[in-house]
């Protein structure tokens, strides 16, 4: 390799397979037998940026052109196949709100990818934009456990493929999240099974057509791949997107291999396997390496070409729809009372998710100015979800619900105030304040309880508002600061929470989504659902 290749080699996270990948093999390699040396590279969760964004230091990473790069560049040099993996999310952002994901997909085909699954971002303009854009795509892709009959994107897709890489049968499929109906507008798209029972499929209908090792390129988050790896035996690798992660080195659970591509392109996984005619990997053989798709890396400049030549036709403004009200976003409106703007955002997520109850904090909206009626831009929209907030689930009992408002209440002109659906309540700044304080260990503990929040309804199946009730279990849906971080010293999520589950959708996402749809979005009037006294 080339000095810079080596450079980026010592900064990237190299692992020996001996130490990594020990018991992995399926199959013992015996004395003489040939081993089949195969290259995969994968990124997952581009989120549509095509270009180079800077990091939280000021580094620049990512970019299609840079991966398109390290893509020719290790293709070149290898005297073993090389296969480049996306495992899902590719169509977001800008490029995706112009372009329709042509522009997307016209780049990764150039930048060299061979396959791709697809991620639920895909269906976010729903399954024929999806499908015009797959059309023009010069990569195979994977839809495993998807129903396509009767849809725009029938025959477009593949359950699986058997590659013959170096002289062994390759097989690959995918999974979808068992969300989708839910975080993503797929219809007429439905799943056709659950992840573990299309999995058990696709590793017997493989087996059948003679693919020795099975690769699964999924999306449906870490997590749920660790339990695949559990229930479903015959996969030799899981090569992960969805939940964001990128792992340090692979995860082994039994005789299958997990790696995770983290989120927007800023580092490439490498994995460089040594398979025995068997299917089996020999650990002693193999290495796993994280690329940092950073300043080191050249742009390759035809694809470079490509992407100024889209990057040339954006217009001044991207506009996503329009609103006839104006939205204020003003810190002091947000943190001080009731906000028609964050009213609308939280009964769209309640509406989307099927959620009890929606709490956002003020602080995880930005913006801080009065946007007047008119166009909504892509631009005002990522400046008010400034933070990405991903949304969460978790599942909690009724008595648990009145100190998270208090915290709320003692929260009033700070970025911790929460507003809601699904729930209305009333704070009184005349009365006592909650207060917490962590201890030494970090944790977060009451000092005085608190004692401004009354009047709290929940809104039922009929619309009818109802005394809150200390033993029914609500689903409530919030954002990953508050429930993952303890953001605003919201302990509670964690401390009386269960059922936690990550949708990995941000806020952005889902505006664009919903205005995509009607094309009019207007923040109402405010309506009590939080009232301020005095």
């Amino acid at each position: 390799m080339r000095a810079l290749r080596v450079s980026r080699v010592f900064h990237s996270v190299i692992l020996i397979a001996l130490i990594i990948l020990a018991g992995c093999a399926t199959a013992p390699l015996r004395s003489g037998q040939d081993v089949r040396r195969i290259t995969l590279l994968a990124t997952g969760d581009f989120h549509g940026l095509m270009e180079p964004s800077d990091s939280a230091s000021g580094l620049s990473e990512g970019g299609i052109a840079r991966i398109a790069s390290l893509i020719k560049e290790i293709r070149a040099e290898s005297e073993h196949p090389v296969l480049a993996i996306s495992t899902g999310d590719s169509l977001m952002g800008r490029y995706f709100h112009v372009f329709r994901g042509r522009a997307i997909f016209r780049l990764m085909t150039a930048a060299g990818y061979d396959l791709c699954a697809l991620g639920n971002h895909e269906f976010d303009k729903g399954p024929k934009v999806l499908a015009d854009a797959l059309k023009t795509a010069g990569f195979e892709t994977l839809c495993t456990d998807l129903n396509l009959f009767q849809t725009p994107l029938e025959g477009l897709c593949r359950p699986w493929i058997i590659r013959n890489v170096n002289g062994l049968a390759v097989g690959f499929f995918s999974l979808m999240t068992e969300d989708f109906p839910l975080v993503t507008s797929g219809a007429p798209v439905q799943l056709n099974a659950g992840n573990v029972p299309a999995a058990q499929k696709a590793v017997q209908d493989l087996r059948r057509a003679g693919a020795k090792l099975i690769i699964a390129v999924n999306h449906i988050g870490l997590d749920r791949d660790r339990a695949l790896a559990e229930r479903v035996p015959g996969i030799d690798l899981i090569i992960g997107g969805h939940s964001h992660d990128l792992l340090s080195a692979p995860l082994r659970i039994g005789n299958t291999m997990i790696v995770h591509t983290g989120e927007g392109g800023v580092r490439m996984v490498r994995l460089d396997l040594a398979v025995n005619a068997h299917g089996g990997i020999e650990p002693g053989q193999s290495r796993y390496e994280l690329i940092p798709v950073d300043g080191s890396v050249p742009e390759d400049p035809e694809v470079l070409g490509i992407l100024n030549q889209y990057r040339s036709a954006f217009p001044p403004a991207i506009v996503l729809g329009h609103t006839g009200s104006e939205w204020n976003l003003t810190s002091d409106l947000l943190r001080k009372g009731e906000s028609p703007v964050v009213n609308m955002i939280n009964d769209l997520l309640k509406k989307k998710f099927r959620a009890d109850i929606v709490f956002n904090n003020a602080g995880a909206f930005r913006g801080k100015r009065i946007y007047p009626p008119g166009p909504v831009t892509d631009q005002m929209l990522q400046e008010i979800d400034e933070f990405s907030n991903l949304v969460y689930f978790v599942s909690l009992k009724g008595r648990d619900i009145p100190p998270i408002l208090e915290r709320s209440a003692a929260s009033f002109g700070e970025g911790g105030l929460l507003h809601a659906s699904g729930l209305r309540y009333r704070i009184d700044l005349n009365q006592p304040a909650q207060q917490i304080a962590q201890n030494d260990q970090g944790q977060w503990h009451v000092i005085r309880a608190g004692n401004r929040v009354s009047d709290v309804r929940v809104q039922d199946v009929r619309g009818e508002w109802r005394a809150l009730n200390p033993d029914q279990t609500y689903t409530v849906l919030s954002n990953d600061f508050l429930i993952n971080r303890e953001g605003d010293g919201y302990f509670w999520f964690k401390e009386s929470g269960e059922n936690f589950r990550g949708m990995y959708s941000t806020i952005y996402s889902i505006l664009a989504e919903a205005i995509g749809q009607t094309g009019v979005l207007n923040p109402e009037k405010p309506d009590g659902r939080l009232t301020i006294l005095p």
